[in-house]
């Protein structure tokens, strides 16, 4: 069985969260994912005394599963021959310029040389950055505009705060996303001027925070269809209650005109929304809005690209929390019904040419 040493400056670099994850279960991953042979045993040493804690040992089990993984001292190593051996802190920070097929600088005889360990302020700092790093790259390459140049930078930063906790996942990042829309919609039914303008602001808040529990998905390794269709339902269900909530509380203001236009809008997107759900569910698929956003994709133009960034959630949530605030909130939701009409329409053409067992006619 192929013998591999991965060896961190201290233990504190070994137990360092980059991005969530503990240096020493990426540096095993790392391993796991790049060494030829499926059986792989790894030890993993510091130059001082180290007792891996309970999250990094569960967090290797669940990255690098297959690997037999030891701790150990530094000085035990030593003088055994390991086949190859890897710096820690290299491997963790994934650094594209050393090299192949590790990431990490290789050293072949680990027993004839003393090891030349950096400094630990120095490796912290690159472990950081790479944690940075990391968290830049979680952002999707179909975010729409606003998602882009506002929503992503704060989730990010949110994200990067939140991944400091050991255990964090996903999934309690999407419940901040549920509680929000619950306070959003407590704060419309209030009633009054400033019962809207909070929930606005409750559902842009609630538009922002969902990106984090993706971003801390992708940083961890921790993407599940569940999770997908859990956070699909949650911005469904955040998108009707801010529309419902609106209509009520301008309902409850005297503004027929606007509430009639409100709950107009309110049934043709429930009713894309229901339609986008049983199809998922026709194809053995989870609940998510791909079905449509394949279509988009496949046939890309500057027009489609500008209308489908116009219809997002994260230009509706902005958009509308904009107008809100600046009392504009019957116009936001006449606007609304207008989008939601054609968005239903477009869904209800998307659907139409990809339904199940539909042959393909030809330049489709």
């Amino acid at each position: 069985m192929p013998r591999h040493v991965i060896a961190f400056t201290s233990a504190r670099t070994a137990e360092y969260l980059v991005a969530g994850v503990p240096a020493a279960a990426r540096a095993l991953r790392e391993v796991a994912a790049n060494a030829p042979s499926a059986d792989v045993e790894c030890v993993i040493t510091t130059s001082d005394a180290w007792t891996p804690s309970a999250y990094c040992q569960s967090e290797c089990a669940r990255l690098a599963p297959s690997v037999t993984l030891r701790t150990t001292g530094l000085a035990t190593v030593a003088g055994h021959g390991a086949t190859v051996f890897l710096r820690g802190e290299d491997l963790a920070c994934g650094n594209p310029r050393l090299p192949s097929p590790y990431p990490a600088a290789i050293h072949p005889d680990l027993g004839s040389a003393s090891l030349p360990f950096e400094h630990e302020r120095d490796s912290l700092e690159r472990l950081e950055q790479a944690g940075r790093t990391v968290i830049a790259a979680t952002g999707k390459p179909g975010d729409g505009i606003v998602s882009r140049h506002l929503n992503r930078p704060v989730s990010q930063a949110i994200s990067r705060r939140l991944l400091k906790i050991p255990g964090i996942t996903p999934n309690q990042a999407t419940i901040g996303t549920a509680l929000l829309g619950l306070a959003m919609i407590a704060s419309l039914l209030l009633g009054g001027q400033n019962g809207l303008v909070l929930g606005a602001l409750l559902f842009q808040a609630a538009s922002i925070f969902d990106g984090v529990d993706g971003e801390i998905a992708r940083a961890t390794w921790r993407m599940s269809a569940r999770g997908a269709m859990l956070d699909s339902v949650i911005d469904a269900a955040t998108n009707l209650f801010f529309i419902a909530g609106l209509t009520a509380n301008l309902a409850m203001q005297g503004n027929l005109d606007a509430a009639s236009a409100g709950t107009a809008g309110l049934a043709m997107l429930a009713t894309g929304l229901f339609l986008i759900g049983r199809r998922s569910r026709a194809i053995g698929g989870n609940f998510t809005f791909d079905v449509v956003k394949h279509q988009v994709n496949a046939r890309p133009s500057r027009l489609m690209q500008w209308l489908t960034w116009l219809t997002m959630r994260d230009f509706f949530a902005a958009a509308g929390a904009l107008l809100i605030v600046a009392g504009y909130a019957h116009h936001a939701l006449v606007g609304f019904a207008v989008c939601a009409a054609l968005w239903l329409v477009f869904v209800l053409s998307v659907l139409v040419r990809t339904r199940p067992g539909r042959p393909i006619a030809a330049g489709e």
